[in-house]
Protein backbone atom coordinates (compact mmCIF):
# COMPACT_ATOMS: atom_id res chain seq x y z
CA UNK A 1 0.00 0.00 0.00
CA UNK A 2 2.63 2.46 0.97
CA UNK A 3 4.77 1.31 -2.40
CA UNK A 4 2.04 1.84 -4.30
CA UNK A 5 1.35 5.65 -2.69
CA UNK A 6 5.25 6.69 -3.11
CA UNK A 7 4.95 5.96 -6.77
CA UNK A 8 2.50 8.20 -7.48
CA UNK A 9 3.52 11.04 -6.08
CA UNK A 10 7.14 10.77 -7.18
CA UNK A 11 5.99 10.42 -10.59
CA UNK A 12 3.36 13.09 -10.46
CA UNK A 13 6.09 15.57 -9.57
CA UNK A 14 8.06 15.12 -13.16
CA UNK A 15 5.14 15.92 -14.63
CA UNK A 16 3.51 18.66 -13.02
CA UNK A 17 7.22 20.31 -13.61
CA UNK A 18 7.44 19.50 -17.02
CA UNK A 19 3.63 20.78 -17.41
CA UNK A 20 4.53 24.38 -16.13
CA UNK A 21 7.44 24.49 -18.20
CA UNK A 22 5.20 24.28 -21.17
CA UNK A 23 3.13 26.73 -20.21
CA UNK A 24 5.72 28.92 -19.33
CA UNK A 25 7.61 29.34 -22.60
CA UNK A 26 4.15 29.45 -24.65
CA UNK A 27 3.48 32.63 -22.62
CA UNK A 28 6.94 33.77 -23.11
CA UNK A 29 6.62 33.47 -26.88
CA UNK A 30 3.11 35.24 -26.74
CA UNK A 31 4.87 38.45 -25.22
CA UNK A 32 7.59 38.20 -27.79
CA UNK A 33 5.42 38.81 -30.72
CA UNK A 34 3.73 42.85 -30.78
CA UNK A 35 0.98 43.57 -32.56
CA UNK A 36 1.42 46.97 -35.00
CA UNK A 37 0.08 50.24 -33.39
CA UNK A 38 -3.01 50.49 -36.48
CA UNK A 39 -4.76 53.17 -34.78
CA UNK A 40 -1.57 55.36 -34.77
CA UNK A 41 -1.00 54.43 -38.06
CA UNK A 42 -4.04 55.69 -39.53
CA UNK A 43 -3.70 59.06 -37.67
CA UNK A 44 -0.09 59.68 -38.97
CA UNK A 45 -1.58 59.12 -42.48
CA UNK A 46 -4.71 61.21 -42.06
CA UNK A 47 -2.32 64.04 -41.02
CA UNK A 48 0.04 63.74 -43.90
CA UNK A 49 -2.84 63.08 -46.20
CA UNK A 50 -4.50 66.72 -44.70
CA UNK A 51 -0.77 68.44 -44.70
CA UNK A 52 -0.40 67.52 -48.89
CA UNK A 53 -3.94 68.58 -49.52
CA UNK A 54 -2.96 71.76 -47.77
CA UNK A 55 -0.02 72.70 -49.14
CA UNK A 56 -1.54 72.13 -52.86
CA UNK A 57 -3.96 74.10 -52.55
CA UNK A 58 -2.30 77.00 -50.45
CA UNK A 59 -1.91 79.29 -54.23
CA UNK A 60 -5.29 79.19 -54.09
CA UNK A 61 -6.40 79.71 -50.89
CA UNK A 62 -3.90 83.06 -50.61
CA UNK A 63 -5.45 83.99 -54.12
CA UNK A 64 -8.94 84.06 -52.05
CA UNK A 65 -8.15 85.72 -49.21
CA UNK A 66 -5.71 88.49 -51.05
CA UNK A 67 -9.00 89.80 -52.59
CA UNK A 68 -8.93 93.26 -55.20
CA UNK A 69 -10.56 95.55 -53.25
CA UNK A 70 -14.05 96.47 -53.69
CA UNK A 71 -15.11 98.44 -51.23
CA UNK A 72 -13.76 102.24 -49.82
CA UNK A 73 -15.41 103.26 -46.75
CA UNK A 74 -14.39 106.77 -45.50
CA UNK A 75 -15.37 108.61 -42.43
CA UNK A 76 -15.39 112.68 -42.69
CA UNK A 77 -17.32 115.72 -41.72
CA UNK A 78 -17.08 116.51 -45.33
CA UNK A 79 -17.42 120.20 -44.21
CA UNK A 80 -14.80 121.06 -47.11
CA UNK A 81 -13.51 117.41 -48.39
CA UNK A 82 -15.61 115.28 -50.67
CA UNK A 83 -15.54 111.52 -50.66
CA UNK A 84 -14.90 112.26 -54.47
CA UNK A 85 -11.15 113.98 -53.82
CA UNK A 86 -10.44 111.17 -50.87
CA UNK A 87 -11.26 108.07 -53.28
CA UNK A 88 -9.99 109.89 -56.30
CA UNK A 89 -6.47 110.62 -54.34
CA UNK A 90 -5.96 107.07 -52.78
CA UNK A 91 -7.47 105.34 -56.43
CA UNK A 92 -4.18 104.70 -57.42
CA UNK A 93 -2.97 102.70 -54.55
CA UNK A 94 -6.43 100.48 -54.56
CA UNK A 95 -5.14 98.85 -57.42
CA UNK A 96 -3.65 96.28 -55.24
CA UNK A 97 -4.95 93.70 -53.03
CA UNK A 98 -6.08 93.43 -49.96
CA UNK A 99 -2.77 92.22 -48.33
CA UNK A 100 -0.37 94.31 -50.40
CA UNK A 101 -2.12 97.55 -49.74
CA UNK A 102 0.74 99.98 -48.19
CA UNK A 103 -1.20 101.77 -45.25
CA UNK A 104 1.35 104.36 -44.42
CA UNK A 105 2.01 105.63 -47.80
CA UNK A 106 -2.18 105.72 -48.28
CA UNK A 107 -2.15 107.64 -45.04
CA UNK A 108 0.90 110.17 -46.36
CA UNK A 109 -1.19 110.59 -49.55
CA UNK A 110 -4.37 111.50 -47.82
CA UNK A 111 -2.27 113.71 -45.06
CA UNK A 112 -0.95 116.10 -47.93
CA UNK A 113 -4.07 116.97 -48.96
CA UNK A 114 -4.47 120.74 -47.73
CA UNK A 115 -7.53 119.90 -45.77
CA UNK A 116 -7.07 117.15 -43.94
CA UNK A 117 -5.70 117.54 -40.54
CA UNK A 118 -5.35 113.65 -38.97
CA UNK A 119 -5.73 110.63 -41.11
CA UNK A 120 -6.37 106.93 -40.47
CA UNK A 121 -6.36 103.63 -42.64
CA UNK A 122 -7.27 100.46 -42.05
CA UNK A 123 -8.47 97.33 -44.19
CA UNK A 124 -11.47 95.97 -43.74
CA UNK A 125 -12.45 92.26 -44.04
CA UNK A 126 -12.38 90.45 -46.91
CA UNK A 127 -12.19 93.44 -49.47
CA UNK A 128 -12.55 96.61 -48.02
CA UNK A 129 -10.63 99.71 -46.69
CA UNK A 130 -11.53 102.02 -43.95
CA UNK A 131 -10.62 105.67 -43.88
CA UNK A 132 -11.19 108.25 -41.30
CA UNK A 133 -10.45 111.80 -41.86
CA UNK A 134 -10.31 115.02 -39.34
CA UNK A 135 -10.88 118.06 -41.41
CA UNK A 136 -8.89 121.46 -40.69
CA UNK A 137 -11.09 124.18 -38.82
CA UNK A 138 -10.42 127.66 -40.57
CA UNK A 139 -10.35 129.99 -38.24
CA UNK A 140 -8.87 133.33 -40.37
CA UNK A 141 -6.70 133.93 -43.36
CA UNK A 142 -2.81 134.11 -43.13
CA UNK A 143 -1.36 136.42 -45.30
CA UNK A 144 -3.07 136.68 -48.83
CA UNK A 145 -2.89 132.88 -50.10
CA UNK A 146 -3.05 130.87 -46.98
CA UNK A 147 -5.53 129.79 -43.97
CA UNK A 148 -5.29 129.13 -40.72
CA UNK A 149 -6.56 126.70 -37.82
CA UNK A 150 -7.85 127.33 -34.30
CA UNK A 151 -4.54 125.15 -33.34
CA UNK A 152 -2.27 127.68 -35.20
CA UNK A 153 -1.57 125.32 -38.21
CA UNK A 154 -0.78 127.24 -41.63
CA UNK A 155 -2.38 125.42 -44.72
CA UNK A 156 -3.14 126.09 -48.74
CA UNK A 157 -6.53 125.01 -49.89
CA UNK A 158 -6.87 125.17 -53.69
CA UNK A 159 -10.30 127.55 -53.59
CA UNK A 160 -10.65 130.63 -51.19
CA UNK A 161 -13.94 131.38 -52.18
CA UNK A 162 -15.71 131.66 -49.02
CA UNK A 163 -13.20 132.72 -46.80
CA UNK A 164 -12.77 136.60 -47.89
CA UNK A 165 -15.15 137.92 -45.02
CA UNK A 166 -12.32 136.20 -42.37
CA UNK A 167 -9.82 138.39 -40.24
CA UNK A 168 -6.45 138.16 -41.91
CA UNK A 169 -3.32 137.11 -39.60
CA UNK A 170 -0.09 137.67 -40.95
CA UNK A 171 3.78 137.26 -39.51
CA UNK A 172 6.27 135.04 -39.50
CA UNK A 173 4.59 131.32 -39.97
CA UNK A 174 7.03 130.05 -37.31
CA UNK A 175 5.18 132.23 -34.91
CA UNK A 176 1.67 131.68 -36.19
CA UNK A 177 0.24 129.35 -32.97
CA UNK A 178 1.63 132.60 -31.03
CA UNK A 179 -0.84 134.77 -32.98
CA UNK A 180 -3.42 132.43 -33.61
CA UNK A 181 -3.16 132.73 -29.29
CA UNK A 182 -3.03 136.43 -29.52
CA UNK A 183 -6.12 137.00 -31.49
CA UNK A 184 -7.65 134.20 -29.20
CA UNK A 185 -7.11 136.75 -27.08
CA UNK A 186 -7.94 140.20 -28.33
CA UNK A 187 -11.13 138.72 -29.59
CA UNK A 188 -12.06 137.73 -26.32
CA UNK A 189 -11.71 141.32 -24.89
CA UNK A 190 -13.08 143.16 -27.77
CA UNK A 191 -16.19 141.31 -27.78
CA UNK A 192 -18.17 142.42 -25.06
CA UNK A 193 -18.16 145.86 -26.31
CA UNK A 194 -19.07 144.84 -29.42
CA UNK A 195 -15.96 144.94 -31.72
CA UNK A 196 -14.65 142.23 -33.92
CA UNK A 197 -10.98 142.33 -34.99
CA UNK A 198 -10.46 142.19 -38.77
CA UNK A 199 -6.49 141.75 -38.70
CA UNK A 200 -3.99 141.21 -36.22
CA UNK A 201 0.01 141.59 -37.60
CA UNK A 202 3.24 140.65 -35.70
CA UNK A 203 6.16 142.50 -37.23
CA UNK A 204 9.76 141.18 -37.27
CA UNK A 205 10.28 142.64 -34.05
CA UNK A 206 8.21 141.39 -32.07
CA UNK A 207 5.72 144.56 -32.07
CA UNK A 208 1.51 143.85 -32.04
CA UNK A 209 -0.95 145.79 -34.16
CA UNK A 210 -4.54 145.22 -35.39
CA UNK A 211 -7.36 146.27 -36.96
CA UNK A 212 -11.19 146.63 -35.67
CA UNK A 213 -12.98 147.75 -38.44
CA UNK A 214 -11.19 151.06 -40.03
CA UNK A 215 -9.35 151.45 -36.94
CA UNK A 216 -6.00 150.37 -36.39
CA UNK A 217 -4.62 150.03 -32.91
CA UNK A 218 -0.81 149.42 -32.14
CA UNK A 219 -0.32 147.83 -28.70
CA UNK A 220 3.46 147.81 -29.05
CA UNK A 221 5.73 144.65 -27.86
CA UNK A 222 5.40 144.88 -24.04
CA UNK A 223 2.98 144.62 -21.65
CA UNK A 224 -0.23 143.94 -24.02
CA UNK A 225 -2.80 142.44 -21.87
CA UNK A 226 -2.31 145.76 -19.92
CA UNK A 227 -2.41 148.36 -22.83
CA UNK A 228 -5.26 145.91 -24.58
CA UNK A 229 -7.52 146.53 -21.02
CA UNK A 230 -6.46 150.40 -21.09
CA UNK A 231 -8.17 150.29 -24.52
CA UNK A 232 -11.01 148.94 -24.04
CA UNK A 233 -11.44 151.76 -20.96
CA UNK A 234 -10.70 153.82 -23.10
CA UNK A 235 -13.59 152.83 -25.87
CA UNK A 236 -15.92 153.32 -22.88
CA UNK A 237 -15.08 156.67 -21.73
CA UNK A 238 -13.90 158.83 -25.03
CA UNK A 239 -14.50 156.58 -28.36
CA UNK A 240 -17.29 154.70 -28.34
CA UNK A 241 -19.84 157.92 -29.16
CA UNK A 242 -16.94 159.18 -31.75
CA UNK A 243 -15.65 155.63 -33.01
CA UNK A 244 -16.55 156.26 -36.70
CA UNK A 245 -14.13 159.58 -36.42
CA UNK A 246 -11.20 157.27 -35.09
CA UNK A 247 -8.39 156.40 -37.43
CA UNK A 248 -5.79 155.18 -35.39
CA UNK A 249 -5.22 154.54 -31.84
CA UNK A 250 -1.32 154.61 -30.51
CA UNK A 251 -1.25 152.65 -26.75
CA UNK A 252 2.75 152.48 -26.32
CA UNK A 253 2.66 154.86 -24.02
CA UNK A 254 3.57 154.04 -19.93
CA UNK A 255 -0.10 155.71 -18.71
CA UNK A 256 -2.12 157.05 -22.33
CA UNK A 257 -2.49 156.89 -26.15
CA UNK A 258 -2.65 158.56 -29.10
CA UNK A 259 -5.91 158.43 -31.02
CA UNK A 260 -5.65 159.96 -34.76
CA UNK A 261 -9.18 161.77 -35.30
CA UNK A 262 -9.13 161.76 -39.28
CA UNK A 263 -5.92 164.09 -40.08
CA UNK A 264 -5.65 165.19 -36.39
CA UNK A 265 -3.74 163.37 -34.19
CA UNK A 266 -4.78 164.28 -30.39
CA UNK A 267 -3.45 163.31 -27.14
CA UNK A 268 -5.79 161.14 -24.97
CA UNK A 269 -4.90 160.86 -21.60
CA UNK A 270 -6.39 157.73 -19.97
CA UNK A 271 -8.12 157.53 -16.15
Amino acid sequence: MSDRTGFSVSASRPWEVRGASRRNSRQGSGRGKKALPWKRVLQVSVSLFLLVGLVASMPWLMNWLNQPIARVEVHAGFEHLSREQVERALHPHLQERFFALDLVEMQQVLLAMPWVKSASVRRQWPDGVLVSLKEQQPVARWGRNHLISNEGEVFAPEDFVGFSAMPVLDGHEEMAAEVMQQYLAISQLLRPIGLKLTMLKRSNSGSWRFTVGHVEVNIGRDRRMERLQRFVRLYHARLETRWNQVRRVDLRYLNGASVAWGETLVKARSK
